[in-house]
């Protein structure tokens, strides 16, 4: 009797389950907005903002597929019936339609070792055209040289000149960081959030590390979103993402997420009055 009693728990139990609508999160392998593998395996940013979302939406089965960024945005463009959890929400798709958004992060900075100060006098901020006229300082630098619109076009104006390193390949980041630890380098450039987790993850000590401010992108700041199909299934999932997230975002633990991630040194002052207007204040 015992044993009926559980089976038909459990057969109950799956049946309510196979009624709920299924939600796939899209994920790719870039982190640290999602960590796939090794000790810290699921526990970045975007990944954290899944592990919410899942558990404020227990109508939903949930699963998560690990797919290449540029199938993740063909999926949404033929309208499949999953989401992204942070696309860029100032670039919207014509076949996306987005949430609020709910994370900010404050634009590209230089980064320094910090026996090397007596070279960057410059404290609160420095021309990236300025140190790059100055041959005596050499710049390490992804290959692409895709910094965004402002400091991309300066980047490309220098790219052929020998105190400007270019790397590329799969450790390209982590090895300008040994790089700039080695002093083969005086200066590269990098997201704060990007610099913590490469530091983190290959042993260094990101107090060994200033950040000085760039003053031609000192204005920028990129905001990530939930992203779905733009179709009526897409549409209803953003309307309830959004009733969630508008009284999440201000709660602890998104601002613990926020400060771990893209609050550094340099940004700490005006990064929460800039939260407060560019998260904070957009509800719909």
């Amino acid at each position: 009797m015992r044993f009926l009693l559980v089976l038909i728990t459990l057969l109950s139990t799956s049946v309510l389950a196979q009624e709920k609508p299924l939600l796939t999160w899209y994920l790719t392998n870039w982190p640290p907005a999602f960590i796939v593998d090794g000790l810290r395996q699921g526990t970045g940013y975007a990944d954290v903002i899944v592990d919410i979302l899942e558990r404020e939406m227990p109508e939903y089965r949930h699963e998560r597929q690990l797919l290449p960024y540029p199938r993740i945005l063909n999926y949404i463009e033929r309208g499949n019936e999953g989401c992204y959890p942070t696309n860029i929400y100032d670039k919207k798709h014509d076949f996306g339609v987005t949430s609020v958004p709910i994370v900010l992060v404050s634009g590209h900075s230089i980064y320094i070792h910090k026996d090397n100060l007596e070279k960057f006098p410059y404290p609160r901020g420095v021309s990236l055209a300025a140190l790059l006229n100055n041959s005596a300082l050499t710049l390490g630098v992804r290959g692409d040289l895709e910094f965004g619109s402002t400091l991309s076009p300066i980047l490309k104006s220098h790219r052929n000149e020998k105190h400007m390193i270019t790397r590329s390949g799969q450790d390209l980041v982590d090895g300008l960081v040994k790089m700039l630890d080695r002093r083969r380098i005086d200066y590269f450039i990098e997201y704060n959030f990007v610099m913590k987790f490469v530091t983190d993850k290959i042993g260094l000590k990101m107090d060994d590390f200033i950040e000085i401010p760039i003053f031609e992108n000192r204005d920028e700041y990129v905001r990530g979103a939930v992203e779905c199909p733009n179709s009526p299934w897409g549409k209803e999932v953003i309307v309830k993402v959004n009733k969630i997230l508008v009284n999440l975002r201000e709660t602890a633990e998104f601002r613990e997420l926020n400060e771990k991630w893209f609050v550094s040194s340099s940004n700490k002052l005006q990064y929460w009055p800039k939260y407060q207007e560019l998260i904070l204040d957009i509800t719909q």
